[in-house]
């Protein structure tokens, strides 16, 4: 086929179409794109007919091979092996198949099986069920069955829920409330482990309304050594069951006291003073655990070591002011009147742990229980009331030969982060009654 040239006389250029020629054909012979593409098409065509075909045919063997394995399978109804295993090796032993329901035994006779089934239900007869209460018939009397009557049978079981053990002796009625702890303690890590049990026969509100007691325990003469129980919602015998450990070494064992101080908290967030109860620890086995209780008292306060010193609190916001009011002493027992001159008290305010003012009364003789009966006034302005506490310290004057004066007791008197027990509970009281004075006896100690 001869090649077709095109000349262009207008810019001269001349165009040949495209040709090849075949491998292995003529030189002289030349193919167009056209012939290319259609026998590159059809030589692609055969290629896929013959893998098609290819395929079909060992789609088609395997469909065959599976179905003569399956005809061969199920031929084998005796103890031949399969193709798959090797002649010489022994088939399988055959095992009693195993079955949910067990037939009867023929000897079992009028014998119901639960596991068996049948068509219908068997006929039976239940004699006449003769009712007659258990007595004598002889005499003629008939007693019906009771409890303990009947053997096997404990009353004591079905009885109603009562009060526990420790409350089925006669106790005398208490006014203030009875409390029930128990204590125990470990000489080898010096710990004195305190169970508090439960608190019964307390009072109510003078509406009628029940309290939400909880209860703190205070390991004296340090009453900032304390730990406090759960509050019980809405009851005035509330069960508690919570232990509490204290570190006490042996030596201070005999020389501490606990006291359980029981408190009712009302709808201002307010404590209330319910009673306390005084428990030395040299008087009582430290070894064992046994079940205590006590009385609960009005009085916060036991005859302490060092006395009890009368101080009132008033306090004023209009004036940014807090009145200290030192009234009396009480029990001062370990002063020696021929060594000492006179005592007086040191009232000292702090903003935080920092001295701001002191003031101090006037010297008094010597005394068991004097009475000072003055008041200070210290100003609070620019200070947040939270951060101010006082230290009230009783001094003592020795003669003039035996040097500076020295420190007999104190007390600290403020907010929750500087005072605890009676203490606080002072602090606590003056600001929820402002413009009104609150007396309250404090123990004395010689803690730094």
């Amino acid at each position: 086929m001869e090649a077709v040239r095109i000349s262009s006389k207008s810019n001269g250029i001349a165009a040949e179409s495209a040709a090849t020629s075949l491998p292995g054909t003529d030189s002289g012979v030349l193919l167009t794109a056209g012939e290319i593409l259609g026998i590159v098409i059809g030589s692609l065509s055969g290629v896929f007919v013959l893998v098609a075909v290819v395929v079909v045919v060992i789609i088609y063997r395997k469909h065959l091979r599976r179905k003569s394995w399956n005809f061969e399978y199920y031929d084998l109804d005796d103890g031949s092996t399969s193709k798959s295993a090797p002649i010489s090796r022994s088939a399988s032993p055959k095992f009693p198949k195993r079955k949910s329901c067990p037939d009867i035994h023929v000897d079992a006779r009028n014998v119901m099986v639960r596991s068996a089934t049948s068509a219908c239900v068997p006929d039976f007869i239940l004699p006449p069920e003769r009712i007659q209460p258990y007595g004598d018939h002889e005499s003629g009397q008939i007693t019906f069955l009771s409890p303990e009557n009947c053997v096997g049978i404990r009353p004591d079981l079905y009885r109603p829920p009562s009060e526990s053990d420790d409350d089925s002796g006669a106790f005398p009625p208490s006014e203030h409330g009875r409390i029930w702890f128990a204590l125990v303690y470990d000489g080898a890590v010096e710990q004195l482990n305190v169970k508090l049990i439960k608190v019964k026969e307390l009072s109510g509100r003078r509406n009628g309304q029940l309290r939400d007691p909880f209860v703190r325990i205070f390991l004296l003469p340090d009453e900032r050594n304390s730990k406090t129980s759960k509050v019980k919602k809405k009851t005035l015998t509330p069960i508690y069951n919570e232990t509490f450990i204290f570190q006490l070494s042996t030596v201070d064992i005999d020389k501490c006291t606990l006291r359980f101080s029981v408190y009712d908290v009302d709808r201002r967030r307010l404590r209330h003073v319910l009673g306390h109860a005084f428990i030395p620890l040299c008087d009582i086995d430290k070894t064992k655990v046994v079940t205590m209780w006590r009385d609960l008292e009005p009085n916060s306060h036991i005859c302490n070591a060092l006395g009890d010193l009368h101080i009132g609190l008033c306090y004023l916001p209009s004036n940014d002011k807090i009145k200290v009011i030192i009234l009396n002493a009480r029990h001062l027992r370990h002063l020696d009147y021929d060594m000492i001159n006179g005592i007086y008290v040191k009232v000292q305010m702090n903003h935080a742990r920092r001295p701001y003012k002191s003031k101090k009364t006037m010297v008094k003789p010597t005394a068991e229980d004097p009475t000072f009966n003055e008041a200070f006034s210290f100003c609070t302005a620019g200070q947040p009331i939270e951060t101010c506490n006082f230290v009230v310290t009783i001094m003592v004057c020795p003669k003039k030969y035996l040097g500076q004066n020295e420190i007999y007791g104190k007390v600290i008197v403020g907010s929750f982060m500087y005072a605890r027990g009676e203490d606080l509970v002072h602090w606590q009281e003056m600001m929820s009654q402002p413009r009104s004075t609150v007396n309250k006896w404090h123990s004395l100690t010689n803690e730094i």
